[in-house]
């Protein structure tokens, strides 16, 4: 018998982007897009708690640097514990963007976030 699966699939999320680019746009706008970022996150953990869905899968590029902002790590620990109280699980595969060999503070995940550390497919009993 099947049973119907909900997922939400997001990729390239880019938090805490310096956009280095358009750092010429008055302050308030620059402001506000260097905080688009967060707000797309925020908007997409709503919906997944929202509509109660299985797991979200976050498939590269979570941050922008190899030098993760704490600011970055510590708001996608708060929103991936909002889905921990749901029990809507986290699926993280690292992109192009998300270098491992950076600094940052590491951060302990909740038991509901998997992430993904090898270019070979992994199988849990």
């Amino acid at each position: 018998m099947l049973t119907d699966l909900t997922f939400i699939h997001a990729a390239d999320l880019h938090l805490d982007s310096p956009f280095y680019g358009i750092s010429h746009l008055p302050e308030p706008i620059f402001a506000r897009i260097k905080e688009s970022t967060f707000v797309s996150v925020r908007h997409i953990i709503d919906a997944a708690v929202r509509e109660n869905v299985d797991f979200i899968l976050l498939a590269g590029d979570l941050f922008d640097e190899a030098n993760r902002s704490l600011k970055a790590q510590l708001f996608l620990k708060k929103q991936f514990e909002r889905l921990r109280e749901c029990g809507i699980s986290v699926y993280v595969i690292f992109g192009n963007h998300d270098h491992l060999g950076g600094e940052w503070t590491v951060i302990e995940w909740s038991e509901n976030v998997h992430i993904f550390t090898s270019a070979v497919p992994e199988e849990k009993s």
